[in-house]
């Protein structure tokens, strides 16, 4: 695959590398399209989390905080989840 990219997109990448960041621009590009599929990963979920507070489907703070100590014992304990 070929990318023209804006100069400036190009320096960027070109001083990750440099900078030892990044051992190509290459990587450099696959490390942003990683991010960028999180971020839209996160976005969706998100999403999912307004519809679903939109149909009344929402947890207390107490509950999911009480879920989160007791991953978080799981965790300290070797156990994970």
């Amino acid at each position: 695959m070929h990318l023209d990219l804006p100069p400036d997109q190009q320096a960027f990448l070109e001083g990750l590398v440099k900078a030892g960041r990044f051992p190509s621009t290459s990587k450099a590009i696959g490390e942003a399209v990683r991010l960028l599929a999180s971020q839209e990963q996160l976005k969706q979920q998100v999403q999912l989390g307004v519809e679903e507070a939109e149909r009344g489907a929402v947890t207390d703070h107490d509950t999911v905080f009480g879920q989160l100590r007791a991953m978080a014992a799981d965790l300290e304990n070797g156990r994970g989840t």
